[in-house]
């Protein structure tokens, strides 16, 4: 079909330009008869641009075929007449001039308007141009994907509102109170609806064109919302799970000091009371173990974020008790994205410091650019870790010889893709080191 209504096109244009060639050469050989020179030549201006606009390869050699049949027909009328002759050979050189730049142009148009074709009709993503109207914004134009992501064709969908398939239609209006001439906006997400019923969820881009018009782009992220939807539930029960195994573990393990005191009360043989103690060490530990991963349930729960690291510190250091201890952070202007369990984090690292710096006064955050990201230091001025430690610190180990703290530290930075490590020199005081992405920061 858009072959046949190609050739019907083509085919009409070509009747145009021959109708008007007919009606150039008939008016110019009657006001050739009639003495009229002047005024009718300019008739051959419109099959010259005709032919020049739809047909560019051929413009030039149409337009000078033209011009010499002009100057065929003419020049025997001149005589001897030389102003006569000059102006009819000036006014072949312009026909001939005309066909060529206007042929020149609609080349240049030609190319513009294939790029632009094969970009919109090409993209994996959705591409509509919506015009607004009184009646309601309308579908003008839809490649395959828009159409195949809609559950429809493209034919079928010109002249269709956009309203009619978004889940809210109130969307519509929000969306064109965000696109102005001078900004596009990006990343927006919306449900759309087919018209069978299934909801699509789809991030919307778009700007607007200088006639008004508004070109969108749709990405669909229905199956990545599945699975964010799927994960976060597996995450909820799993923390649910946790949290019972928790609780029963700590259940368990307060009944077995409890026992273990009412022992040491019962029994004044030492070899007894040695063993009995050493029970109550390693019970202990498994409490404290408990304790802390409580305070990480929810890791991994709800989504990053951007967060201001400035005022992450300073809540953090205002529910801390570091008697001699001093806090000082110059990171005023930086957001870093995170997990949002980012304050505990920095409340191991200082904890760390005060605890076991031994002779630690001060912790001091600041953070430096780089060209692979940002890095943010976390120094104090205490013993520091010695050499054969600096990795074994963020290992956890069953036997209890890792520390769980700093392991968790580790793990909520990478969940953005941040990472940690100590390179401050023994006896001089600890240095933690952590590198933010290029996309993890940014600076307000």
């Amino acid at each position: 079909m858009p072959g046949k209504r190609r050739s019907a096109g083509g085919n009409t244009r070509i009747l145009l330009v021959a109708a008007s060639v007919i009606f150039a050469f008939a008016a110019n050989a009657a006001g050739l008869f009639f003495g009229v020179t002047s005024v009718l030549p300019h008739l051959f201006y419109l099959p010259i641009v005709l032919v020049a606009y739809w047909f560019p390869r051929r413009g030039t050699a149409s337009s000078l075929a033209l011009s010499l049949g002009y100057l065929a027909m003419t020049l025997p009328f001149a005589g001897g007449d030389a102003g006569l002759a000059v102006a009819a050979f000036a006014r072949a050189v312009v026909f001939v001039a005309i066909g060529a730049v206007v042929s020149l142009l609609s080349l240049r148009l030609r190319e513009q308007e294939q790029r632009y074709r094969g970009v919109f009709d090409n993209s994996e993503a959705g591409t509509f141009i919506v015009a607004p109207e009184n009646a309601g914004p309308r579908i003008e134009e839809v490649n395959y994907v828009g159409a195949a992501l809609l559950g429809s064709t493209t034919k079928d969908l010109i002249g269709e509102p956009i309203t009619r398939f978004l889940d809210d239609p109130g969307t519509w209006r929000d969306f064109q109170v965000k696109v102005r001439p001078d900004k596009a906006v990006y990343g927006y997400e919306a449900a759309f609806r087919r018209p069978n019923g299934v909801a699509v969820q789809v991030i919307v881009s778009g700007g607007r064109l200088p006639d008004g018009r508004i070109i969108l782009t749709l990405v669909d992220i229905t199956a990545r919302k599945s699975a964010e939807d799927a994960l976060r539930q597996a995450n909820t029960k799993l923390n649910i799970m946790g949290r019972l195994t928790r609780n029963d573990l700590m259940s368990a393990v307060s009944g077995l000091l409890r026992r273990i005191s009412e022992g040491m009360g019962e029994f004044d043989d030492p070899a007894v009371r040695r063993y009995l103690e050493s029970l109550e060490e390693d019970a202990r530990f498994v409490q404290r173990r408990a304790e802390i991963t409580r305070d990480y349930q929810d890791l991994g729960l709800r989504p990053p974020g951007w967060q201001p690291l400035q005022e992450v510190i300073r809540e953090v250091t205002s529910c801390l008790l570091l008697p001699g201890v001093s806090v000082r952070s110059w990171v005023e202007r930086l957001e870093v994205f995170a997990d949002p369990m980012l304050d505990r984090v920095y409340v191991n690292l200082i904890e760390n410091s005060a605890r076991h710096g031994e002779i630690v006064s001060e912790v001091v955050i600041t953070y430096q650019l780089r060209d692979d990201g940002l890095v943010i230091y976390v120094e104090d001025d205490g013993v520091g870790v010695p050499e054969a430690e600096k990795e074994k610190i963020f290992e956890y180990r069953v036997d209890g010889g890792g520390g769980l703290g700093l392991f968790l530290v580790r793990e909520i930075l990478s969940i953005t893709g941040m990472t940690i490590q100590e390179t401050g020199r023994p006896g001089e005081g600890a240095r933690f080191e952590i590198h933010v992405p290029p996309d993890g920061y940014r600076l307000i």
